[in-house]
């Protein structure tokens, strides 16, 4: 850390580079601070019931999926990033604008399902633009893609720091407030990208080299691996996320301070881990480190499950964060080096693992927590980690035209090259 401090105002020198610091804090809280509370909005303000809000959130989660996905290759073989992340922009300050408004259910699905699905671009297109621009970029001292890392920081404290402030603005302004203020940090996140994210057309070089249709990079048998042991994690962490409060309240006998001291330590642990994986990965260590994790993860989940005070929590929370540290983070630069010179489409996989993993996630704890109660939830995502552990385990580095590759021992499902 004392090193990264004394190189701070090096990184900080690269052109564009603070503002754009400012742009991915303004996302990360316009997209952190709505989350928690979307489900009292649907089932409180806009009266959709319990199994009307689920299919609410699986289509427009799955709008989202679909939107980024198809528009990912073409920002990396056509379209500018700028227009891209122009286009994200647009869709958080519509999209969230029309929650704000409206209240009824259909035209909600159809604003979440076009407009607002166009904001999932801006995370992929965000550090897609970062890899490009940055990644090579030369401060001592550091190794490449150390700049990606520093971005998924900020990001990362905007997180910390966006459900707090949602909750501020909720009581103070109810709902519409909240929605319109993540539409007004969408807009400056807008005039981040206008003023710091210069226009650069793809030049035909880039086209005529990327000659692999899409289908064929989504349906390869090493990449749908990668992107299913991370679906695995998220689910755990989604599902998690939701059972932990319950535990430390119903099970530890805890109280609302527990909860408190509870989602302040994994931050705390998280960012200069975050930093310090970073580093590591950019000297070439991403496998092992990403393995790591899995295995950091999967103790976190057996630990929890063990935990019988609240103190016990507190502990096991510095494992959480080294897990979103490295699955956060590191496997970012990861995904994009698995399809070289396609860091839209390789990040969109990426985000579109988090998506589906959450909407898993959210799933499975309505599905179980009945009738496994909330220590079963834990063994559960313990078992989804587990899995993760053993798909990354099977691989075995190899080169592949040039780029470094990752390969089965076993088959996957979908095939193989």
């Amino acid at each position: 850390m004392r090193g990264f401090a004394s190189r701070l105002p090096l990184i900080l020198k690269q052109p564009g580079f603070a503002g754009l610091l400012v742009s991915a804090f303004a996302l990360g809280v316009g997209l952190s601070f709505v989350g928690p509370f979307l489900s009292l909005w649907g089932t409180r303000e806009i009266g959709m019931r319990p199994a009307t809000f689920g299919a609410f959130m699986t289509v427009t989660a799955l709008s989202a999926t679909l939107v980024a996905t198809l528009l990912a290759r073409w920002s990396d073989t056509h379209l500018p990033r700028k227009v891209m992340l122009v286009m994200g922009a647009c869709g958080g300050v519509l999209g969230y604008t029309g929650y704000a408004l409206l209240h009824d259910v259909r035209f909600l699905v159809g604003v979440g399902s076009t407009v607002l699905a166009l904001a999932a671009l801006c995370f992929a297109q965000l550090f897609a633009y970062t890899r490009e621009r940055f990644h090579d970029a030369e401060v001592p001292g550091m190794p490449p893609g150390f700049m990606v890392s520093v971005v998924r920081v900020c990001f990362s404290l905007a997180w910390t720091a966006g459900p707090s402030i949602g909750a501020w603005i909720m009581v103070g302004f109810g709902f519409r407030g909240l929605f319109l203020g993540a539409a007004l940090l969408f807009l400056i996140f807008l005039v981040g990208v206008l003023v710091f994210v210069p226009f650069e057309r793809r030049p035909p070089n880039v086209r005529a080299a990327i000659r692999e249709p899409v289908w064929r990079i989504l349906t390869r048998g090493d990449l749908f691996a990668v992107f299913f042991a991370f679906l695995l994690v998220f689910a755990a962490h989604a599902m998690n996320a939701l059972n932990l409060p319950l535990l430390i309240m119903n099970v530890l006998g805890g109280k609302t301070r527990d909860l408190g001291i509870t989602y302040g330590v994994g931050p705390i642990a998280e960012v200069p881990l975050m930093l310090y994986f970073g580093h590591l990965a950019g000297r070439g260590h991403q496998l092992a480190i990403i393995r790591f994790g899995a295995i950091v993860t999967t103790a976190y989940f057996l630990v929890l499950s063990e935990a019988h005070a609240p103190w016990h929590v507190y502990l096991a929370q510095i494992l959480s964060g080294a897990s979103f540290a490295i699955i956060s983070n590191v496997a970012i630069v990861f995904f994009q080096d698995l399809v070289p010179g396609q860091p839209g489409l390789a990040t969109t996989v990426f985000s579109n693992a988090a998506y589906i993993g959450n909407l898993v996630g959210y799933l499975g704890f309505g599905a179980l927590v009945g009738p496994l109660g909330n220590r079963g939830v834990i063994l559960v995502s313990a078992a989804l980690t587990l899995g993760m552990m053993v798909i990354l385990f099977l691989y075995r580095p190899r080169r592949d035209r040039g780029s470094a590759m990752p390969v089965l021992r076993a088959p996957v499902p979908l095939g193989a090259d």
